[in-house]
């Protein structure tokens, strides 16, 4: 089996296997997986019916995400046959699969990447900020709207890429990026903004006085809401906490329990933001290891 590198023509082709695996975890998204294809240098091979991806580290490591296919144990069972890997290292995956591995795998070693755990939150919480735990962000939008009486959130659209565009250049990419994994982030937003199309992502815009002020995109599967982008002008009190609940509003679909907002990175600042909004879950991610000795075909 060859693998290839991960091109965002391949959306396509990829799209329709995240559909059939049961995890609400990021990952295995467009966004979680287009927009990080670089950074982490992605390889995929697609192979009777099963897809599968790997990515490596800045120090060259390479590692395995789940295979994705209609059976996904079968594809794990016969993983070693299909890519000739006789031990290797998955990352990225998510807690309802440990099982599975622990009996295909016997021996494998697990570890938890906790800044990798995702934020998963009630859509109707966020949709609507509703009780006394949401009291501080509906003070926050009360004082955005007194403050900006003519404000509007509209879906993100082809005619407004450009002003969203020029706000993100103007508003984050002057601020001095701390690390590898923002200026990538930066990066990736500029691409989706220009590959509108190719990502399908949906859109949504915040405007006061008529100037963009924030904007958010992400997608949609199954049951769960993804969140991939959020900026908003940090000098406009309340922005944020507009962006997020006008976001969640305006992407209503009866389907919609979910809203996952991605991990905080190990980031304090961010960690303490997506807790504020008082997350359902947290869903946990691990790497596992697996030794040569350890591998067991498990019975059908």
């Amino acid at each position: 089996m060859e693998f290839a590198a991960l091109q965002l023509s391949g959306i396509g082709e990829i799209s329709p296997f995240f559909k059939k695996i049961r995890t609400k975890t990021c990952d295995y998204t467009v966004g979680g997986m287009f927009m990080w294809r670089d950074f982490y240098r992605m390889e995929y091979a697609v192979s009777d019916g099963v897809f599968y991806s790997r990515l490596h580290s800045a120090h060259g490591a390479r590692y395995y995400n789940l295979p994705i296919a209609d059976d996904i144990p079968a594809a794990l069972r016969g993983f070693r046959e299909a890519t000739g890997e006789a031990a290797p290292t998955f990352c990225t995956i998510p807690e309802e699969y440990l099982s599975v591995f622990r009996e295909i795998f016997p021996g494998c070693g697990v570890s938890y990447q906790e800044e990798f755990s995702d934020y998963l939150f009630r859509y109707d919480d966020l949709a609507g900020l509703h009780g006394k735990k949401y009291s501080g962000q509906r003070n926050q939008i009360s004082q955005f709207k007194r403050a900006n009486e003519d404000w509007s959130f509209t879906p993100l659209g082809e005619d407004m890429l450009g002003e969203v565009r020029e706000f993100f250049l103007r508003k984050y990419l002057p601020e001095s990026a701390d690390g590898a994994y923002e200026r990538e982030e930066n990066r990736k937003v500029l691409e989706v903004l220009d590959n509108f199309r190719a990502y399908g992502f949906s859109g949504g815009v915040l405007k006061a006085g008529g100037a963009v002020v924030g904007f958010s995109l992400g997608e949609i599967i199954g049951d769960t809401l993804y969140v991939h982008i959020e900026k908003a002008d940090r000098g406009c009190k309340g922005a944020y906490q507009m962006l997020v609940n006008q976001f969640a509003a305006a992407q209503r679909q009866e389907q919609l329990l979910y809203i996952n907002r991605e991990e905080d990175m190990g980031d304090p600042g961010l960690r303490a933001s997506k807790q504020s909004y008082h997350p359902v879950a947290l869903l946990k991610k691990f790497v596992v290891r697996v030794d040569n000795n350890d591998y067991k075909v498990a019975k059908s």
